[in-house]
């Protein structure tokens, strides 16, 4: 029972003991979302800090290329100030070039101090960032590490200000020393070449000789080309600092994303370690309540073990005492075997007794003197009842004993079993909070990394920002690189776009000249089909004519005939004029008359003849030279009348003149062939329509009026008797 009651207190303190880390688990939870909350406003601080210290070296970069930038404006400046002084010094100068020398030192002089003030003005606008910023990294003094961290970066940035300083003065010396040569320069121009020293505020004596002068107008126009060529050049330098400053703003824009997202990045890593920490401090107070659990659990185990090792040497003690009761049971039981044994052999004895009773009972002889020894053995019988009757007490005895040590032991073993159930229980929960240690120290351990690599990736941030800093640094540098490149690639560009137009432009022409030679070609033998149609066209004009002249011929010779019969008629009737007087009268009248009707048929039947004649004539004169000119003149020439003339042939036929039986419409009816317009003579057409053959305009217009296929058509025809003729478009009919 009293092992029971042990087990209860055990139990009842252990719950106690639970209960009280529970509760200081949840006080913690408190703590921590306390930290949690007070923390947000601390980390929110942090990045405006980290914030300002970014803006505040960019910043500083941006004053240190600009003063690499100055000290090479400086070096350049120093070079035209020895340059300058040379050409004063040398007594063989020329008034011109000491001005044009003067004016760009002035200008690369007054370009340098803006650019110093410039800075300056930055650099104090700087300076009072890094002071009113002082008062807010003065806050985060808790932090030991961090307010350690930032306080260096302030030094460092307060140290690389103060140098800034020193050279930004050092330029500024610079400079007032290149405004005070300019000053000795104007005031030795009016002291004509006489040394004066002058002293100036930082106590510099300077001796300078100058002899700029303007004296010509021709010097002023140079002096005014000169500015108008710097004003030129200001301007582009104007031109070239925008798109720097466009350059630089998308560089800035640039840098303002990569630090957006390395300060995202680096948020997300304060939060993954503000969230690390936190659950390191959580991790860390349950790791100490476990801790504490442990200990209690350690000195319970330890309260345990001591009753566990008071209970074994009970134990020990309680089985000592059940081996010397069954010890001494082992020597009862023997000692009974033998008393049984013994009074086995007694009775044994008594019935041999008996036997011999009887065997003296019969020997009544032998009963006096065996009578003594009977009783002799009575009484020895009597010693071995009671004795017997002793062992049994004793045996009794025993065996209420060897009972009792049963029940006790029984109720030993019992105990055991509690025993060994409350060591198997506690040994349980040992092996429990053995394994919730293990658990611990591997959370703990876990957590332990977890920091670990936490510190590890903001040591990696910082590298990285380092590293994205070198990036910056090498991509100015590429970048300045790409400018180069950039210029380069557009003179190369301006060049080949130069050559790429120059080319264009031939490439054109000559595809202009291709075209115009293709259409040359193209006319050519279009010129060539027309010539050979041409060609087939006069050949059976040629075959016509002959026709015609063989026809003619005849006809002139049957003419001839009749005249010569006509006049061999009038010679006779002339001789019988003469020979008869008397009828000369009659025959003068008749003769006038028949002279007359002669004369008239002579007229009649000589002018279609002549005219055949002329017609014929002439057809043969112009299609000789129509052969010649053809012949004479050059390609060009040859392949427009051709054209010219071959264009019309479709409707163009050479018909003689006495094959058809034509007559002259009258003046209303006469049309230019060109314009289509009846009524216009050639003088009045707009075209001025001309003959292809003898360049006459065309001017009246004939109809047909033979039994032909084409009666009832008009055609214009050529008024000077060329033969050419082309079908008319008027009345009813329409040209071919």
């Amino acid at each position: 029972m009293g092992v029971d009651t042990d087990a209860v207190k055990d139990g009842s303190t252990s719950i106690e003991i639970a209960n009280t880390g529970e509760m200081e688990s949840e006080s913690n939870n408190i703590d921590s979302l306390e930290v949690i909350l007070s923390s947000e406003d601390i980390t929110q601080r942090m990045r405006s800090a980290a914030e300002i210290l970014t803006t505040l070296e960019l910043d500083l970069a941006r004053s240190s290329e600009k003063l690499v930038n100055l000290a090479l404006l400086v070096m350049y400046v120093e070079a035209r100030e020895d340059d300058f002084e040379a050409f004063v010094s040398d007594e063989k100068y020329t008034p011109a070039g000491s001005d044009e020398k003067a004016l760009e030192f002035d200008l690369l002089s007054e370009i340098l101090d803006s650019e110093v003030k410039e800075l300056s003005n930055f650099l104090s606008s700087l300076q009072k960032e890094i002071l009113s910023s002082q008062g807010v990294i003065s806050s985060f003094e808790q932090f030991d590490e961090a307010f350690k961290g930032m306080e260096e970066k302030f030094y460092d940035c307060e140290e690389y200000l103060k140098q800034c300083f020193e050279r930004v003065t050092a330029i500024q010396l610079q400079s007032s020393s290149f405004k005070r040569i300019l000053l000795t320069s104007a005031r030795d121009e009016n002291w004509k070449d006489n040394k004066e020293v002058v002293s100036f505020e930082n106590g510099d004596l300077l001796r300078k000789n100058t002899k700029i002068k303007m004296k010509t107008v021709e010097e002023q126009r140079k002096i005014l080309q000169m500015l108008e060529k710097s004003l030129a050049r200001e301007l582009d330098l104007e031109k070239k600092l925008s798109e720097f400053t466009q350059i630089e703003e998308d560089l800035n824009i640039k840098l303002q994303q990569e630090v957006y997202c390395i300060e995202e990045e680096v948020e997300a890593t304060s939060e993954r370690l503000f969230e690390a920490e936190n659950a390191a401090e959580i991790l860390s107070g349950i790791s100490k309540d476990l801790l504490g659990r442990v200990q209690i659990l350690q000195f319970n185990l330890n309260g345990s073990i001591q009753r566990e090792e008071e209970l074994r040497s009970k134990f020990q003690d309680l089985n000592e005492l059940l081996k010397d009761k069954d010890h001494a049971l082992q020597n009862s039981e023997s000692i009974r075997s033998e008393l049984l044994e013994k009074v086995t052999s007694l009775e044994q004895k008594l019935k041999d007794f008996e036997s011999h009773l009887n065997t003296v009972n019969n020997c009544s002889v032998k009963n006096g003197e065996l009578s003594s020894k009977i009783l002799e053995n009575e009484n020895i019988v009597n010693e071995w009842k009671v004795k017997a009757y002793d062992a049994e007490q004793r045996s009794a005895s025993a065996e209420a004993e060897c009972k009792l040590l049963r029940e006790s032991n029984v109720e030993l073993n019992k105990d055991l079993c509690i025993l060994k159930s409350s060591i198997t229980i506690s040994e349980e929960r040992v092996e429990e909070l053995e394994r919730k240690l293990k658990d611990s120290e591997i959370k703990r351990q876990h957590a332990v990394a977890f920091v670990e690599a936490s510190q590890e990736k903001q040591s990696m941030l910082d590298c990285t920002i380092k590293d994205m800093e070198n990036l910056i640094e090498s991509l100015k540098s590429k970048v300045s690189k790409a400018e180069s490149h950039t210029e380069s690639a557009e003179e190369k560009c301006i060049i080949l776009s130069e050559s790429n137009a120059d080319l264009s432009k031939r490439i054109k022409f000559l595809m202009s000249r291709t075209e115009d030679l293709e259409a040359s070609l193209h006319q050519a033998e279009e010129a060539k089909k027309e010539t050979a149609k041409d060609i087939g066209v006069r050949s059976k004009f040629i075959s016509d004519l002959v026709v015609q002249l063989a026809l003619e011929r005849e006809r002139l010779h049957k003419q001839i005939l009749s005249i010569v019969e006509d006049k061999k008629i009038a010679v006779k009737h002339s001789r019988e004029m003469c020979e008869n007087p008397t009828v000369t009268t009659t025959v003068n009248s008749q003769g006038n008359t028949n002279e007359s009707l002669l004369s008239k048929n002579d007229s009649r039947n000589a002018t279609p003849a002549e005219e055949s004649e002329e017609q014929i004539t002439e057809s043969l004169a112009t299609s000789h030279e129509m052969g010649n000119k053809l012949a004479d003149t050059p390609t060009s020439e040859a392949k427009m009348e051709r054209t010219d003339s071959t264009s019309k042939l479709v409707t163009v036929r050479n018909i003689d003149t006495n094959m058809l039986n034509f007559k002259i419409v009258g003046k209303n009816s006469e049309v230019c062939h060109s314009c289509r317009l009846k009524g216009h003579f050639f003088d009045d057409c707009p075209t001025k329509r001309r003959c292809p053959r003898c360049n006459n305009g065309f001017q009246k217009c004939f109809k047909v009026e033979r039994n032909t296929p084409n009666k009832g058509k008009f055609f214009n025809c050529c008024n000077h008797k060329c033969g050419f003729w082309e079908w008319c478009d008027i009345g009813e009919s329409s040209g071919d």
